[in-house]
């Protein structure tokens, strides 16, 4: 396949998505992440080994499909860094980008990024973005084409509430603010995944443990010079009740979903109407815990969006 991909994010999703690329044949495919691989991610990171721990995300995961196909002629290309660094000239040399990313501020940026090239070349260069998210059992894939359909900004308000404050692969080195904290301590310090929280349910040694939770939260946070003045055995108790586990089966349906909306627009089985619309699905909704099923719809832009409403004007 003849095009350039870039994929953001080396996480649990963009290991799924390099590793369905890559089988794709798809010729050139470059990943972007800052990250560096923990003990944590490895049960649902499957390009990395204990080996790897400490390594960058990005290049260990083109260092694992480069020993394991060595003569797939693929061009791949790593980056580590902070993609919201990186200006429109980097991304308009890509065919398709392709988000596994935890986060929403990188995702609004590339969005903007891919207008921005759009409406400067006067849609010579269109770049599909195809973004992909999950929660837990739950997860979603968009496919944004800019000029003829809604851009990601258009549907901000469908995402769950909190999305953004628990990203899974920064709390670790980049930690910004207290749930981050939290989150690392009960992940790594005091790995409490066997501990019922509902309050009628706790077992005697637990406000003991909560006490730990909380000094050693209020040591990292030192560490990171994190304000604690709102921190307490309370706030705590919110923090670990709202986290919800990354799931590998969910990385890999959505991440599947991803690439088929990839395959399709790249074989061009998308209808565009005389009037400029696309004549298809462009949002899909997996759910895996409630039962198990999916739906796709087509999510209308919004006429007053502060992105993508100049493109139409």
């Amino acid at each position: 396949m003849n095009c350039s991909v870039l994929v953001l994010g080396a996480g649990g999703l963009g290991c799924e998505i390099l590793k369905n690329l890559v089988m794709c044949n798809v010729s050139s495919i470059d990943i972007i992440d800052m990250d560096t691989i923990e003990l944590t991610n490895l049960n649902r990171q499957f390009l990395f080994s204990d080996q790897d721990i400490g390594k960058p995300k990005a290049t260990t995961a083109i260092k694992y499909i480069k020993t394991h196909f060595p003569n797939l002629p693929i061009k791949l290309n790593p980056l580590v860094c902070d993609l919201t660094t990186l200006n429109n000239e980097f991304y308009e040399k890509f065919d398709f980008i392709i988000s596994g990313l935890d986060a929403i501020k990188p995702r609004r940026f590339v969005n903007e990024i891919i207008a921005q090239i759009a409406h400067k070349t006067s849609f010579e260069k269109v770049i599909p973005f195809i973004d992909g998210g999950t929660e837990g059992l739950k997860g979603h894939v968009k496919t944004i084409i800019p000029g003829f359909t809604a851009c990601w900004e258009c549907s901000i308000n469908t995402l769950p509430k909190g999305q953004d404050n628990l990203p899974m692969c920064t709390i670790i080195n980049n930690p910004r603010n207290l749930k981050h904290v939290i989150e690392y301590i009960i992940t790594i310090i005091y790995p409490l995944g066997s501990i019922k929280w509902e309050e009628d349910s706790i077992e005697d040694n637990t406000d003991k443990i909560y006490q730990n939770i909380l000094d050693a939260s209020f040591k990292r946070a030192k560490e990171f010079n994190i304000d604690t003045n709102e921190l307490n055995l309370a706030y705590v108790m919110g923090v670990i009740k709202r986290i919800i586990p990354s799931v590998s089966s969910m990385n890999a349906m959505i991440a599947a979903n991803t690439c088929n909306e990839f395959l399709k627009i790249y074989h061009d089985l998308i209808d565009v109407t005389d009037s400029g619309n696309i004549q298809a699905n462009n949002f899909t909704i997996l759910n895996g815990a409630d039962g198990c099923f999916s739906y796709s719809f087509q999510y209308e832009r919004l006429t007053d969006c502060p992105v993508c409403s100049k493109l139409y004007s």
